[in-house]
């Protein structure tokens, strides 16, 4: 989805299926946790069923020093949802604090950078953020406890062209935490089970909650499932061979009306394990068989340079886009950057004739996806009056094309001060149902004009709240008019200082 005039919040750290089995994905502290130096291969797809659904590769490396207190990781990511990609890594460092014989904490911190770019098939805008996670890991007995605050600097992300058209979002701190505990079932053939609680939380979007159970048999094979709340059910088997090579899958089967459309959410894990065994285990296999020993190790040192040779090549990518952009800039002459304006109305109208030409493609996911990227541009800074009336066309005909009707809600926010008129960066709009009480979504408008507009049903009851540093909260129950079509109202809201 674009949005010209303003952001959509939502969870923004990804959901991937082997957390269970590389939590330094999600927390630092877990670095160098294991008896092992790790890599780690994840390959996620997401909603095939979508043009540009997510896709996700991450690379994770880890392992002790200093006598097993100190751990350090290496996160590196490449993911990409749509026109969006993130692409990056950090340094990861953690420090265990022994509390007895059967407890102990580990405290992480993680530091790197994260290059988000947009591709608007053809036009290419990069920036480039630094990122910051922090935790804690409690571990007693087989008790293991975590928190975790992800995106812990909280950038905002910034996209601006020649003509002044911003595109942004912020990368809002989340609170995540799990709590695992491993039962032995038959202690003396390794056979226990694990279940798994992870919460993530974060201001003003939903409650998300996962509920994992896995199945290991001495470290050697496991097979488990997963629940993904108001997402997905999922399932994972995964083996492992000499305690150094393991391979897992998971499939997600999606849950709700979006699972209709959705097609395949699968994810493929690949781990290899340096210097697990005991020395004495060392020992007795170099009195053993050398030669085909070192063999397979060179045919694991092989996995591993083929698995950061897909990473380099992300990276490589990356370079050869911005090469190109600024390849073009020099040909022209100029520094002016590509009209996006322009691009994006045109790519707009290509794909609605697409939809109507191909009435099988034209889903109901896809053609809601189409009349929100359409209203981002209604009533913007678009300069062509034809423009605004052919998109206007435009989304009056997808209306048409949807069973049920909508309502385009659309103002301005006005603030009570003279002197804060122009600074609206602090706006946020949040929409819920009243019936269900969940949150429809949360917008933010114009950061100057304070003009915003949102997509509700007819004839449907909603809670408007909007809050602003400074002044007091706006609340309003709000229930658009019923109606057969589909039609706009208008709607300025006032805010009182406090």
């Amino acid at each position: 989805m674009v949005f010209i005039c303003g952001i959509s919040s939502a969870q923004q750290i990804g959901m991937y299926s082997h957390y269970f089995y590389d939590p330094m994905v999600y927390n630092p502290a877990f670095a160098g946790s294991g008896y092992a130096t790790n890599a780690t291969l994840i390959s996620r797809n997401q909603w095939t069923g979508f043009k540009g659904g997510p896709k996700l590769t991450l690379f994770t490396l880890d392992g002790s020093l200093i006598a097993k207190k100190v751990g350090a990781g290496l996160t590196l990511i490449s993911d990409r949802k749509g026109i969006s990609n993130r692409t990056g890594g950090n340094l990861s460092y953690s420090y265990r604090l022994n509390i007895n014989d059967n407890a102990h904490l580990r405290f992480g911190l993680s530091v790197g950078i994260m290059n988000h770019t947009l591709d608007f098939s053809g036009v290419f805008v990069e920036t480039t953020t630094f990122d910051g996670n922090a935790g804690m890991v409690l571990v007693w007995k087989e008790l293991e406890i975590s928190a975790a605050v992800p995106q812990l600097i909280g950038n905002r992300v910034n996209y601006v062209d020649g003509d002044n058209i911003r595109l942004y979002y912020t990368q809002s701190r989340h609170i995540m935490s799990s709590l695992k505990y491993k039962f032995y079932i038959v202690k003396d053939k390794g056979i226990s089970i694990a279940p798994q609680g992870l919460v993530r939380f974060m201001p003003n979007t939903p409650f998300q909650f996962d509920g994992n159970i896995n199945l290991d048999w001495k470290d050697k094979f496991w097979v488990g499932a997963t629940y993904k709340s108001d997402y997905a059910v999922s399932a994972n088997a995964g083996f492992c061979l000499y305690k150094r090579f393991c391979l897992g899958y998971s499939y997600d089967f999606i849950i709700g009306n979006i699972g209709k459309y959705s097609g395949m959410a699968h994810e493929i894990m690949i781990n290899f394990k340096f210097n697990e065994r005991k020395k004495v285990e060392v020992v007795e296999e170099v009195l053993k068989e050398n030669e085909p020993q070192s063999a397979e190790n060179a045919e694991y040192e092989e996995l591993i340079a083929k698995m950061q040779a897909k990473v380099d090549e992300s990276e490589k990518k990356i370079k050869e886009l911005d090469a190109k952009l600024k390849d073009q800039n020099t040909k022209t002459g100029t520094n002016k950057k590509p009209d996006l304006n322009n691009l994006l109305y045109e790519q707009l109208l290509d794909r609605v004739e697409a939809m109507f030409e191909n009435p099988k493609d034209a889903t109901p996911a896809r053609v809601q996806e189409l009349r929100n990227e359409i209203a981002a541009f209604l009533d913007s800074e678009f300069a062509d009056p034809e423009a605004q009336k052919t998109l206007k066309k435009q989304y009056d005909q997808l209306n048409k094309s949807q069973d049920a009707p909508s309502v385009l809600v659309k103002g301005g926010i006005v603030l009570e001060r003279i002197v804060s008129q122009g600074d609206y960066s602090t706006v946020s709009i949040t929409v819920t149902d009243k019936e269900t009480n969940g949150i429809i979504a949360t917008y933010a408008p114009n950061a100057k004009t304070g003009k915003y507009l949102f997509i509700l049903s007819p004839g449907k009851k909603y809670v408007i709240t909007i809050t602003n540093k400074g002044f007091k909260t706006y609340s309003e129950d709000f229930s658009p008019a019923e109606s057969e079509e589909s039609y706009e109202m208008n709607k300025d809201i006032r805010l009182k200082e406090k």
